[in-house]
């Protein structure tokens, strides 16, 4: 049922925004080169290599957090990659696991940057816009289209395609995007949820390269922006200048 729900979601998400992971890289090489020239790296220059735009020191300088205490976890999963510092934290969250229903979480301390794509700003304020009441209704009809599919051929029952539906309309609605200016070329932060679980990203773009932030480090939503947005300035500043 898990994998169900997600596969529909990512159907779902892909229906009303480009997202990440529908850019064509190669098309856009040209392009990318022609527009940064040699003064930025591009996100082919950087593979296996995240660490070198946000370090652990520059992490935990950010964070206020041990640099020795600090775990780097690295992700790679196809054309994928996550690099993720973290630090063990004393902070418990609400999870939504149904309606009126929470339990209580542990999370740790994290800065995390992923989604190191090359783009132009078009496609980046289209990948990443608060979606029309068009793009939303298709977006439901594609899902509505899809559990017919799976349920026709028994790959899910009506109640599994009603419980993946809801779920995917709920996350919709926890979907929002704002400008945070003053941040590379265009940068906005996304909130999303999935089954209880919201996150808030800072998305940058700078010159033909875009990327992901992930702060976590208060409860205090405010303190993490100001954090992600003064991390994403050093990357641009040390990093890619």
């Amino acid at each position: 049922m898990k994998s169900l729900i997600i596969g529909c979601l990512g159907l779902l998400t892909m229906s009303y925004t480009c997202g990440d992971t529908n850019i064509n890289e190669n098309a856009l090489g040209e392009e990318v080169e022609a527009m940064v020239g040699e003064q930025v790296k591009t996100a082919e220059s950087l593979n296996g290599k995240l660490d070198e735009l946000p370090t652990m020191k520059m992490a935990a300088n950010i964070s206020g957090l041990n640099e020795v205490e600090g775990k780097k976890d690295y992700t790679k999963w196809g054309s994928f990659e996550s690099l993720k510092y973290e630090w063990k934290s004393e902070r418990e969250k609400s999870l939504e696991v149904s309606k009126d229903n929470f339990m209580k979480c542990k999370v740790e301390n994290v800065i995390e940057l992923s989604w190191v794509r090359n783009m132009t700003l078009a496609e980046f304020k289209q990948n990443y816009h608060n979606p029309t009441k068009e793009e939303i209704a298709n977006a439901k009809k594609a899902m509505g289209n899809k559990m017919d599919e799976l349920n026709k051929v028994g790959k899910a029952s009506e109640e599994q395609g009603s419980q993946a539906l809801n779920i995917a309309e709920s996350s919709i609605s926890k979907f929002s995007v704002t400008e945070a200016p003053g941040v590379g070329d265009y940068s906005v932060f996304v909130n999303s949820g999935i089954m209880g679980a919201k996150t808030r990203d800072l998305k940058v773009f700078y010159r033909g390269l875009s990327f992901s932030l992930n702060v976590d480090l208060s409860d205090d939503a405010k303190y993490n922006d100001a954090k992600a947005i003064q991390l994403a300035k050093k990357i641009i500043t040390e990093k890619l200048k």
